[in-house]
């Protein structure tokens, strides 16, 4: 299943070291990490289809191994291009463009 299209609503954020992360509760989860562009840890396959096309590097990864996960480490510099969630094989990332009032 995707990534739930509108977490922020339905999930505490929680802060471990410097990063905010999603979750709903369930202790034996990852999370959602990130706002403007969240990966699903829980989701996430590390297969880094996401590093490899994002045009200004929003990416980087976390964890070793099996648990290599894809980390949205400079959401501020996203251009909402949107090809990181296009490229997903499981549908764990999700852009929210900042709208301004």
């Amino acid at each position: 299943m995707p990534i739930d299209p509108d977490f922020q609503a339905h999930r505490s954020a929680q802060v471990h070291g410097n990063r905010k992360v999603g979750h709903d509760g369930d202790s034996s989860k990852l999370g959602i990490y990130g706002t403007d562009v969240a990966v699903d840890f829980d989701l996430c396959v590390g297969d880094g289809a996401c590093i490899d096309v994002c045009p200004v590097n929003v990416f980087e990864w976390e964890g070793e191994g099996a648990d290599r996960k894809a980390m949205p480490s400079r959401e501020r510099d996203c251009i909402y291009c949107f090809g990181c969630e296009a490229v997903c094989p499981k549908f764990a990332i999700r852009v929210t463009p900042l709208v301004i009032k």
